[in-house]
């Protein structure tokens, strides 16, 4: 149980990640095209680089614990925190096919979740 948590946090912090990395190309990306100097001074670049290193070691941590074969399905449900966090923060709501399609995920996640070896 303890893995699957661990992994869970691992997909909440991509997830967030994935929001923040959504700031840093608005400051990467102006309508004037890509800027060099905005890449460097960029904090929300900066950010999102430091969270995606932290997620990384854990994410190695996870491996070295977990079967890959869960531990990778499980993190896919980044897809589920990112969404969430775009809808609280950005105030964009993804559709229903895309609901219907987390909720497809989060049953098949719950399914491998069955086997007693996790």
């Amino acid at each position: 149980m303890t893995n699957i948590i661990i992994t869970l946090l691992f997909a909440v912090i991509m997830g967030g990640g994935q929001i923040i990395l959504s700031f840093a190309a608005k400051d990467l990306f102006p309508e004037a095209g890509f800027s060099i100097k905005a890449a460097l001074f960029s904090h929300w670049l900066w950010l999102g680089i430091f969270i995606y290193a932290a997620a990384l070691i854990l994410w190695i941590y996870i491996l070295s614990r977990f079967d890959i074969r869960y531990a990778y399905p499980i993190s896919a449900t980044a897809i589920f925190f990112a969404a969430i966090f775009q809808s609280i923060i950005q105030k964009t709501y993804p559709g229903g096919s895309y609901w219907f399609g987390l909720t497809v995920v989060i049953i098949g996640l719950s399914i491998l979740s069955l086997n007693k070896n996790i």
